[in-house]
């Protein structure tokens, strides 16, 4: 009965539409709904089938990203209880905190835990979950129970992306922005202390060093920079697999896979961040001081880094008057990708007891704005108002004292055609975004967009690179790892000996076979 229930009403259903309408089209028998779908856009199996009153009960079990806010349960049972008719259900929402989220997934999968749909990206542990089949095969399940949404992800071209070893497994955002990187700093303390950038000739690391530099001697008491990575490469690399540290080049027809710590860029970054870790600029329990960044942003506490159009436009909460980014692209004539579908992303769990349900759900978001709203801002009065078309905060509310708008892992469930502008996001904004992902002929969409490695025949291998790049490349980051030309000296002897080039060379083989079923 697990995960058959809806299957069985389904079933009964179209077996007593066929026997009731013996008289009509082989098509209508079959309760065939393409005329419906032709003209209203959202023949979903829930209206397929019975309704929710005709479904046993059940609870859907979410997992997302950050920390749960205050109002969460009873925006969700409000939503439970709107999708009553429908769905039938009630949901258990919890939350994973940002640092711990990856490791405590992955722990959750390793031991067989239970749980219906969960946030997941390629930059938290999207890549080594499917690695270890913890994500369920949706081929036949998406379309059925939820037709609107793989019309859109067939229109919109990412069903490649969410593919894992030839099957559906993610449910990723249709999102587009690029990935080119920005160097962020306050402009108003910069203005304050005096400190001149022309932006018309800025672009490189060396240029990021000046400006951080004289941040630093202006304002000693402040946090500067987190880390010393550069959204993007300075040479045209692209992530192939971050937890790894795998990359390829992007202006190179056979996409060779190399290490991170064998190119250029890489020594560049740990050298300025060795350099930014003895100057300050990078403080020294960057790594275990639990603060939450964003807010130091927001507090004026930190006050430069690194991050994408996104992030260098939107609007920020600022505790401070008139505070404000400024912010200047960093290696302008250089090819950088698109964001990848990956980038934020819903996935059902193998474990899920309930998938048709979950993707009922999803389908209503999809093609409900009521639903939509009460997912991404909430009770209207209690945790969010309307301000016109703006999603606002209830009077006397803002982003730190948030009832429930701005919920972590909401980003993979954002649709364009229902998004209202709010506080981070004004008007337009992305719309904007998309034109500028267009903009330009270095902005591209990456050849290897939809690849996905499968790891079956190097567990090992790719086992101990995860381990052995990750513990390395988190202290070369932040320049705490001693000497960067040791460091990165000792990461390649390591990942050497524990078999690296066989890695490497398996995962050419599948990028070659997966660019030659392109062509």
């Amino acid at each position: 009965m697990k995960r058959k229930i809806v299957s069985a009403i389904l079933c009964m259903t179209i077996a007593v539409t066929a026997c009731a309408g013996c008289g009509s089209t082989s098509k209508e028998a079959a309760g065939d709904n393409s005329e419906k779908e032709s003209t209203s856009g959202s023949a979903s199996a829930a209206s397929t089938s019975s309704k929710g009153s005709k479904l046993d009960p059940v609870t859907l079990h979410f997992i997302f990203f950050g920390d749960k806010k205050s109002a969460t349960d009873d925006v969700w049972n409000a939503i439970a209880d709107y999708t009553r008719e429908e769905l039938n259900c009630d949901f258990d929402v919890q939350f994973i905190a940002g640092d711990d989220y990856k490791s405590k997934i992955l722990v959750k999968a390793a031991t067989g835990d239970s749980w219906d749909m969960n946030f997941d990206s390629d930059w938290t542990g999207y890549f080594q979950m499917v690695e270890k089949d913890a994500y369920l095969d949706l081929d036949d399940l998406l379309p059925e129970y939820a037709p609107d949404l793989y019309a859109k992800y067939k229109d919109s071209g990412v069903i490649e992306a969410a593919k894992s070893k030839g099957h559906i497994v993610a449910l990723p955002w249709t999102m587009t922005m690029n990935n080119r990187p920005f160097f962020q700093w306050r402009g108003d303390l910069a203005d304050a202390a005096g400190i001149k950038i022309d932006k018309d000739s800025f672009g490189t690391i060396e240029d990021m060093d000046q400006v951080l530099t004289q941040l630093k001697e202006a304002y000693p008491d402040k946090y500067i920079l987190e880390n010393s990575r550069i959204i993007g490469t300075m040479e045209g690399y692209s992530v192939l697999d971050q937890d790894k540290g795998l990359y390829f080049k992007l202006d190179d027809p056979t996409c060779k896979v190399v290490a991170i710590e064998n190119t250029k860029t890489y020594e560049e970054m740990a050298k300025y961040a060795e350099k930014w870790q003895k100057e300050g600029i990078i403080w020294k329990d960057v790594l275990t001081d639990k603060l939450d960044h964003n807010s130091l942003i927001n507090q004026g506490k930190l006050i430069a880094g690194t991050g994408t159009h996104e992030f260098s436009t939107q609007n920020r909460p600022w505790v401070e008057e008139n505070a404000h980014w400024d912010y200047a692209e960093l290696y302008p004539d250089g090819l950088f990708a698109n964001r990848t579908p990956l980038a934020n992303a819903m996935c059902i769990s193998a474990t899920s007891e309930n998938p048709e349900r979950t993707l009922m759900f999803l389908n209503m978001i999809e093609t409900d704005q009521k639903l939509y709203d009460m997912v991404q801002y909430g009770i209207e009065g209690e945790t969010y108002q309307l301000d016109g078309e703006m999603a606002a905060y209830p009077d006397g509310m803002d982003s730190a004292s948030s009832n429930y708008m701005e919920w972590g892992g909401q980003w993979a469930l954002w649709k364009p055609q229902f998004m209202r502008p709010n506080a981070s996001y004004g008007p337009e904004f992305w719309t904007k975004e998309a034109e500028f992902a267009a903009s330009k002929d270095v902005n591209v969409v990456s050849p290897l967009d939809g690849f996905c490695f499968n790891a079956e025949n190097v567990t090992t291998e790719a086992a101990q690179r995860n381990q052995i790049f990750g513990d390395s490349d988190k202290l070369i980051n932040v320049g705490l790892a001693g000497d960067y030309k040791e460091a990165i000296d000792t990461l390649k002897k390591d990942t050497e000996a524990a078999g690296l080039q066989t890695l490497l060379e398996e995962y050419q083989k599948q990028v070659d076979e997966y660019l030659a079923q392109k062509k």
